[in-house]
């Protein structure tokens, strides 16, 4: 079974991701913040880790840039979520060290797709 944590201050989203992975082989923790986020993912050493990208205080990219300088949390992949279509989201999550970007709206679909690709093998 996989560890996934979710950062996302949005409650219809985070009850959105719950529904859609309920029976999956995933081990779901969410955090409605950066700050919180990063304590847990500090606490459970995820899989993988989903975080939006505007959050209020600490926002996605700097809960990244935490991970990837601790040594514990660095390998972990990291997807960001973000309803901007901006390129410069996207270049930025690049330098942050994306495994992807997952765009909102998504679907669940896409969602689940995104776990079996970066879960554990």
């Amino acid at each position: 079974m996989s560890k996934v944590v979710f950062c996302e201050d949005d409650p219809m989203i985070q009850k959105l991701i719950r529904a859609a992975l309920r029976g999956h082989a995933h081990e779901i923790h969410v955090a409605s913040s950066g700050d919180e986020g990063l304590e847990l993912i500090r606490r459970e050493l995820p899989d993988v880790v989903f975080t939006d990208v505007s959050m209020p205080g600490m926002d996605g990219f700097q809960l990244a840039g935490e991970l990837k300088a601790d040594p514990r949390t660095a390998h972990i992949p990291i997807v960001f979520m973000t309803a901007s279509v901006q390129d410069e989201v996207r270049e930025a999550a690049e330098r942050h060290g994306a495994a992807n970007v997952l765009m909102k709206p998504f679907s669940m679909a896409d969602l689940r797709a995104q776990l079996a690709e970066l879960g554990p093998r």
